[in-house]
């Protein structure tokens, strides 16, 4: 499977669904969310109260919740 057939996959199985990312990390949550919402995906951040990557998620336009309400929002989570 190439790249690209991998990416189209991903995007077809997330369609129409809300994705939490647990997590908002330069070793892959930040790529993965702006992914996600760059191919139309609803995509929720969740932190712990207080994490240092609150700020910047939300600068970087997405809704950031606490990890079990974004846990509770969305039909897939991925951790990084």
């Amino acid at each position: 499977m190439t790249d690209q057939e991998y990416e189209q996959l991903i995007v077809k199985c997330y369609r129409s669904k809300t994705v939490a990312i647990l997590g908002y990390e330069n070793n892959g949550g930040q790529q993965r969310a702006k992914f996600l919402r760059n191919h139309g995906i609803e995509v929720l951040i969740g932190l712990r109260l207080g994490d240092e990557q609150w700020e910047l998620a939300q600068q970087d336009g997405f809704t950031v919740l606490p990890v079990w309400e974004a846990a509770e929002r969305a039909q897939v989570m991925q951790v990084w």
